[in-house]
């Protein structure tokens, strides 16, 4: 439903998009995860059609957003990041005004309204000007905007952005529901947010697609970046000779204890193995004196900065930071 195929962006002669590829499917929800300034709104207005790709192609639901903007966007619905309310018009104006924009017929508009206005919990607020409304009512009313004409493809950018935690799960519940037979791109820097409720994630940084996978597939790979901290006093090229001929540890970082000028503090990077602290405890006193040992828990947020690196650098995975380190 929707297709980017080496997709390039530019203004002037700087890049902003880097031939980035991938697609949504029917029924599917997929989380646009990166921080802030990485490319994700200037993706998701080239497959608004609110702008052209300098190069590629993009495609929704089957229409070429080059050519055939006009039958795309019928089958469209957008909540940018700023939510596109007329401020003068009450709740229930504003949106009967989009229903006539999209062509839903007049004796269809009443209900319409009423599912949209009952999914985005607004009914307390239907006769208040749009001025009028809370940051947290403006963002509903874009997203019942956007589900008006119930298109079979749905963008949101930032879609719970100043929402309280009450009406954030709400709107989840919302998406949610609209993902079982239509496809939703969500654009978020929130990594919970495409954990919760989307079946793929892709990952873009810099403009360039670092990562597609779903969040088990996340998952996996927080479990591979597991890591043991330890603490210990020796030869260092004899404690590094025999961490490495440890089986389990893929990666080391070794550097300086903050405060005991004897001391050692390295990090061990892992596999998800039985008994790997013990292999680890043992390599170490066989040559040297033992301190601490920690085992640190893996994240779904560490598998992220492993991909974006933690200034914004794009990396290729967790095992290139450790041996970059090294």
């Amino acid at each position: 439903m929707i297709e980017l195929d080496n997709v390039v962006k530019r203004y002037g002669s700087k890049t902003i998009i880097h031939n980035i590829s991938f697609d949504v499917k029917k029924g599917e929800i997929v989380g646009f995860l990166g921080p802030n300034g990485a490319g994700k709104t200037t993706t998701m207005r080239m497959i608004a059609g609110f702008t052209e790709a300098t190069s590629g192609t993009v495609r929704v639901a089957g229409f070429d957003m080059a050519t055939q903007r006009n039958q795309a966007a019928s089958r469209l619905g957008y909540l940018p990041e700023s939510p596109p309310l007329y401020d003068i018009l009450d709740v229930t104006s504003y949106l009967t005004f989009v229903a006539r924009a999209k062509g839903i017929p007049a004796v269809e508009i009443p209900r319409h309204l009423e599912r949209v206005i009952t999914a985005c919990r607004l009914e307390a607020v239907t006769t208040k000007e749009c001025y009028k409304l809370s940051k947290g009512y403006r963002q509903r009313a874009g997203l019942a905007q956007a589900l008006l004409g119930e298109p079979d493809v749905l963008l949101l950018d930032e879609p719970t952005a100043g929402l309280d935690p009450g009406q954030i799960q709400e709107t989840r519940e919302v998406i949610r529901n609209f993902g079982r037979d239509h496809s939703v791109l969500i654009s978020t820097h929130i990594l919970p947010e495409v954990t919760l409720i989307c079946q793929r994630v892709a990952i873009i940084n810099g403009g360039r697609i670092l990562a597609v996978d779903s969040p088990e597939g996340l998952q996996r790979k927080a479990d591979q970046s597991n890591s043991v901290m330890v603490d210990a006093s020796g030869d260092r090229n004899s404690l590094e000779q025999s961490l490495r001929a440890v089986d389990g540890v893929s990666g080391l970082v070794i550097h300086a204890h903050p405060v005991r000028a004897s001391v050692l503090s390295i990090d061990c990077l892992v596999q998800n193995v039985e008994g790997i602290e013990a292999r680890i405890a043992r390599a170490i006193t066989s040559v040297g004196e033992l301190y601490r040992l920690e085992r640190r828990q893996p994240t779904l947020e560490n598998v992220f900065l492993s991909y974006i690196g933690h200034d914004g650098a794009a990396v290729t995975s967790s095992t290139e930071i450790h041996q970059e380190a090294a």
